[in-house]
């Protein structure tokens, strides 16, 4: 009777071991090795005014793609800008662009949704929002939004002052594993929006097209931080009306993402001795900013490449025309990145 319970003891070991050894790594951020590596260790595809995609050739639009398509394409950090909706209700954030003149697309709640639907179906995967503070909305707004959306089970707060951040693996065993930062207007009311300048800092933002892309710390000025994001994105200055406004540059962006990204992360990394925590770009799915972020975090890039728009409408014609009226008729204060 012993040797008979010790030998199903052993076929059960042996079939436990078989499935253990089946079982595949777990990913974080869709790559195992990175697990075990703090946040701040981590470098993260960013999309400068990731919002900013509609309408389709839209001068002010900095991206082609919506955000669950950057989503899924593997962006893991948004920076976006709040407004007051333009009913004045607050139980929701309007996403613009300078002014919802100009660009307006839509109620925060709609983007949220669609990140809450991100992560319910992706628990491995950490994700980073940025805020611009445009409309100087209080966080207690920023607070009923999120929460309507379903988001507060997700949200994670670092304490002001401590430099150990937890690794990817324990934010997705805690489910902590939605960061948040705003520019301005942050307080100890509502922990969870931090505040930027406290952890991390930025290049300059503003950068000409054919210009130097600088390694200065642009904000908070001239203090370094743990984290830092690399703002490396171009733009145009035209002046219509007499008034100045930068665009992007979409027809520029393969080079712009791929060889002069490639040279102000080497620039930068000589400067600060440390890789960038967030690589900011416009217009993401040119050029080759997935593939530098892997190479950052030392893994071999193993998605399936950006997904591509079907279509680009250029901008001109009646974009420009409908603009340009705007500006002269002096409705849109200077476009701001």
């Amino acid at each position: 009777m012993r040797t008979s319970s010790f030998l199903a003891a052993i076929s059960l070991l042996a079939s436990s071991s078989l499935v253990l050894a089946q079982t595949p790594a777990q990913a974080c951020n869709g790559y195992p090795s990175l697990c075990a590596k703090p946040y701040s260790e981590v470098s993260y595809a960013t999309t400068h005014n990731a919002y900013a995609y509609t309408p389709p050739g839209a001068l002010a639009a900095n991206q082609d793609n919506d955000i669950p398509t950057q989503l899924k394409d593997g962006i893991r950090a948004f920076m976006l800008d709040a407004y007051m909706p333009p009913s004045g209700a607050t139980n929701d954030i309007e996403l613009c662009h300078t002014s919802c003149s100009l660009l307006d697309a839509g109620p925060l709640s709609k983007v949220l949704g669609q990140m809450k639907t991100f992560m319910d179906a992706n628990p491995n995967e950490v994700i980073t929002i940025f805020w611009e503070n445009a409309g100087n909305l209080a966080p207690a707004q920023f607070q009923t939004v999120y929460t309507a959306a379903g988001l507060s089970d997700y949200i994670y707060t670092q304490p002001v002052g401590n430099t150990t951040w937890p690794t990817l693996a324990s934010m997705i065993a805690s489910k902590k594993r939605l960061v948040n930062f705003i520019d301005d207007g942050a307080d100890a009311s509502v922990p969870w929006l931090m505040e930027e300048y406290n952890f991390v800092f930025e290049t300059p933002y503003a950068i000409l097209k054919g210009a130097p892309y600088p390694c200065t710390v642009d904000r908070p000025k001239d203090q370094r931080k743990q984290l830092y994001v690399l703002n490396h994105f171009i733009s145009s200055s035209i002046n219509v009306g007499g008034q100045t406004a930068d665009l992007p540059q979409p027809g520029l962006a393969a080079q712009t993402n791929g060889p002069d990204l490639v040279g102000h992360i080497n620039d930068c990394q000589g400067v600060f001795s440390q890789n960038p925590t967030y690589v900011a770009v416009d217009f993401y799915e040119k050029g080759q900013i997935l593939q530098l972020v892997a190479q950052l975090n030392g893994v071999t890039y193993t998605g399936k490449g950006a997904t591509q728009p079907s279509t680009t409408t250029s901008a001109g014609g009646k974009v420009q025309s409908s603009f340009a009226g705007a500006l002269v008729a002096g409705a849109l204060g200077l476009l701001t990145l």
